[in-house]
């Protein structure tokens, strides 16, 4: 079975996006416009985030216009994005919408990683709080 990866950027306050929903800060920093060498998991198979950091994405990159773009970032890997509302996917994007009960969903979510790593990128802290109390992160 394959690890699962918690990976988000937060303010000290625990947000992840400011007031307007937006990621722009985590990119106002010295170095981040790339992460680092070796920080993106390479081996993750499926990756798992909010719907605002799911939407920021594609306004950011424009990935609805552009669904190319959406290979490039992340090739044929599911994307697993837990929300309660219906929201738009990028043509041959392989996004799936799930809500409620994180450890419910996850038997999903490892049957599609086939073993491998799981990302959980940029989740908001209920998200994080529901991964840590089925002790599924530390």
């Amino acid at each position: 079975m394959g690890k699962m990866i918690f990976d988000s950027a937060a303010t000290l306050n625990g947000w992840i996006a400011d007031e307007h929903n937006s990621l722009d800060w985590l990119f106002a920093v010295d170095g981040g416009d790339a992460p680092e060498e070796g920080l993106y998991p390479a081996d993750a198979r499926v990756l798992v985030e909010g719907s605002t950091t799911y939407e920021w994405v594609l306004q950011h990159e424009d990935l609805l216009a552009h669904p190319e773009k959406w290979q490039q970032f992340y090739g044929s890997k599911p994307t697993y994005v837990f929300t309660t509302r219906e929201l738009p996917v990028p043509e041959s994007a392989d996004v799936r919408f799930v809500s409620g009960d994180v450890a419910a969903v996850l038997p999903e979510i490892r049957a599609a990683a086939h073993g491998g790593d799981i990302w959980v990128v940029g989740v908001v802290s209920w998200l994080r709080s529901s991964l840590m109390r089925a002790r599924l992160i530390a």
